[in-house]
């Protein structure tokens, strides 16, 4: 699957994914959502996690459903669907505000916290810097792409 971002600066930004049928679904995005999707694609291309956020964009779903209520409340979603959601927002936190003492722990609250039918991931330390290396790097590239260029990410299932 193809992921291409399209920088804009007087309108909103463009998120695109072309699945592996080469069919497409895309959205408008603002910064916060590049950066929310740039976070799920290091942690599902790092992990290797082929059920989550990508791999159901991968199979079909659209895009924009994730948007919609009601739609969002009937979807089957993953393990690792749920797992690559919640450490999305955390490392999102992690590059705002810096990184957590314990993220395994954090991570471990978080799921008690909203009562998470599955247990928390466990990252060793290898797999974490392997993520936030990584996710600088996205970070990086997506801060110094210029107006009107698109950054092409590729991720295979």
């Amino acid at each position: 699957m193809l992921l291409e971002i399209t920088r804009n600066a007087d309108k909103p930004h463009i998120i695109s994914y072309t699945r592996d049928d080469g069919t497409k679904t895309w959205m408008y995005a603002d910064d916060f959502f590049v950066r929310h999707d740039l976070s799920h694609y290091a942690i599902e291309k790092k992990l290797g996690y082929t059920s989550a956020f990508m791999g159901m964009l991968n199979n079909g779903m659209d895009i924009k459903d994730f948007e919609d209520r009601e739609k969002r409340t009937k979807m089957i979603i993953s393990k690792e669907a749920r797992f690559s959601e919640h450490m999305a927002n955390l490392f999102l936190m992690e590059a705002n505000q810096g990184q957590f003492d314990d993220f395994n722990d954090t991570v471990k609250g978080i799921f008690r916290s909203v009562n998470e039918q599955y247990d928390p991931p466990v990252l060793s330390s290898n797999e974490l810097a392997a993520v936030r290396v990584y996710l600088r790097e996205l970070y990086q590239a997506w801060d110094e792409l210029p107006v009107r260029n698109t950054m092409s990410l590729s991720i295979n299932f």
